[in-house]
């Protein structure tokens, strides 16, 4: 990797061993651990556009569903000096407050239009996955010209109406469901929600995925909204919770409400 930390002066670095050793403790500080940086590893796609710029797309694997993507842009981290060949981009992570699935979650970024290349001096780009002003991960790949041109991103999709019960109504076998409107970009994708595999450590939180699937042919470029459903009948177990995630790396968590 072409880019190198500045060095830590002596006395902060005495400073950190104390804290280290349990003296003096700050409270406010955030400590990441070598199993963390592994798990916040970016991994990068770069690709070059017909126009001679270049597309990043990231994936970062985080370590439970209450992560989320921030801001990409091009920057350099305070802590970090690089060479004159390096690009730099930052990716912004946002931890979320509240419930969170202990599951590893990948979290996505994408960046366009980047003017990168031999003409520009650049022959490597790294990225700084970055969580409260903190470098949690890096990694960089070449840039190389190339004639290959960026593969489709999952299609971009909204969505609104979640909702999911058990239905213990008097009269009939017990029943969970989950339900939901996916905003589609045109009427050429099938939406449908799949039980994920594997799940998660908790087995009363379910882990569905929102899979969007084109359809051939041509399709008018109209926003067309859908209903998709998951059901269950007799469920061997009594769901509290559903996290809901969606192709772009979002994900919607829903609290399981009981009809009796």
């Amino acid at each position: 990797m072409a880019w190198r930390s500045r060095p830590v002066p002596r006395q902060r670095a005495e400073s950190s061993a104390r804290s280290a050793r349990g003296a003096e403790p700050r409270r406010s500080a955030v400590h990441y651990t070598s199993q963390m940086r592994e798990i916040f590893q970016p991994q990068l796609r770069l690709h070059l556009e017909p126009d001679g710029e270049y597309t990043l797309n990231v994936v970062t694997l985080c370590p439970s569903s209450g992560y989320a993507a921030g801001r990409a842009h091009v920057g350099v981290p305070p802590e970090v000096r690089l060479t004159g060949e390096t690009f730099s981009v930052l990716l912004e992570l946002h931890a979320r407050r509240g419930h969170a699935l202990q599951v590893l979650t990948p979290v996505r970024h994408h960046l366009r239009h980047l003017k990168i290349g031999p003409k520009q001096g650049k022959s490597t780009l790294t990225a700084f996955a970055m969580l409260r002003g903190h470098v949690v991960g890096s990694a960089s790949v070449p840039i190389q010209p190339s004639h290959e041109h960026p593969q489709k991103d999952p299609a971009a999709v909204d969505t609104t109406g979640w909702y999911s019960w058990l239905n213990r109504m008097p009269g009939a076998l017990p029943s969970f469901h989950v339900s939901g409107v996916v905003h589609l970009p045109t009427p050429g994708y099938e939406a449908r929600l799949v039980k994920a595999a594997p799940q998660g450590i908790n087995p009363r939180e379910l882990i569905l995925d929102l899979k969007i699937t084109p359809l051939p042919g041509t399709w008018p470029q109209v926003v067309t909204s859908t209903s998709v459903r998951y059901d269950e009948g007799s469920p061997a177990i009594e769901y509290t919770g559903v996290l809901v995630r969606e192709p772009d790396g979002d994900a919607v968590h829903l609290d399981v409400e009981v009809a009796a």
